[in-house]
């Protein structure tokens, strides 16, 4: 009797979970569309906040929120270049030449940021870079349009930085 009053517990604290991480998903996709903001900056904190009140030690919290929030551009991004190549706007040379740039960011930041800083010092790097992201939406600064573009070599090294700063802020936008 006791089996089955613990397993029954445990299946109303599984379908609140799936249900708070629904509403979580359904409120990220709302904003990032809505706003135009990356869907991590809104998933991360409230991801940790959930997974730590469940238990999830602070120092791993920080990292699952993050993880999940990197692991779902893979999606929105194979999206975002799928529509775009169907209307003919993917340039693939240039991003054959930005690609050695893009796996090494991707590499340095997830392999070796992550890994060596702990839950309340990646907690405070992401609170840094979404306040640089909001101060930069806040002021609104674009890059000044150009039609030439840089060497290849050029091209692999600016790739490196601004991957390795994407993955850091775990934003959600597709590729530009």
């Amino acid at each position: 009797m006791a089996r089955r009053a613990e397993a029954a517990g445990l299946n109303v604290i599984e379908a609140l979970l799936v249900f708070e991480l629904l509403l979580l998903g359904c409120a990220t996709g709302f904003l990032a569309g809505l706003l135009g903001i990356g869907g991590g900056m809104v998933l991360v904190p409230f991801l940790t906040l959930i997974l730590g009140q469940r238990g999830v030690p602070a120092d791993l919290a920080v990292k699952m929120a993050i993880a999940t929030s990197m692991a779902t551009i893979l999606f929105t991004s194979l999206s975002s270049v799928r529509a775009h190549h169907a209307r003919g706007a993917v340039r693939w040379p240039i991003v054959r030449a930005m690609t050695p740039g893009i796996v090494a960011g991707g590499l340095i930041a997830g392999a070796g940021v992550f890994a060596l800083l702990q839950g309340p010092a990646l907690g405070l790097v992401f609170a840094l870079f979404v306040g640089y992201s909001a101060t930069q939406m806040l002021i609104d600064r674009k890059p000044h349009a150009t039609r030439q573009l840089p060497s290849p070599p050029v091209q692999a090294a600016s790739s490196l930085v601004r991957w390795t700063r994407r993955r850091l802020r775990t934003t959600h936008s597709p590729p530009s």
